[in-house]
């Protein structure tokens, strides 16, 4: 199992992703990059008290004609939230549903096109 160090001991000139977010190129999510940043951003502050200027999100489109779901090109969008170790559950789950909601609101998609998950520690990007 991988061990990541305790966030206080990370290397501070190295820049940690706290959101990576993979859009499907070309689609509504893509095109609205710059709104969702801002209320990412907005969300990490209210949760974690973090600079939203300072916050790190990795974009990471995925290419048309690369992701298929039942036979039809995906519009689905997948965003990963790093959070503290030990994290709590409940915590958790109002952090994911409150991405699904920025997600839905600011794209117009459905619930079934975001998949929000939080990972404990740094994000291995």
């Amino acid at each position: 199992r991988r061990r990541y160090p305790a966030r206080d001991r990370i290397d501070r000139s190295v820049v940690l992703a706290q959101y990576a977010c993979m859009i499907q190129e070309g689609q509504e999510p893509d095109r609205k990059r710059e709104a969702l940043a801002a209320r990412l951003r907005d969300l990490a502050h209210r949760t974690f008290g973090e600079d939203a200027d300072a916050v790190e999100i990795r974009w990471l489109p995925i290419a048309k004609g690369y992701a298929w779901t039942a036979g039809e090109p995906s519009t689905t969008s997948i965003v990963v939230r790093s959070v503290p170790v030990g994290y709590p559950d409940d915590e958790r789950e109002k952090l994911l549903r409150s991405i699904c909601d920025i997600w839905v609101e600011t794209t117009g998609c459905s619930i079934d096109e975001i998949v929000a998950t939080a990972l404990d520690g740094p994000l291995p990007l």
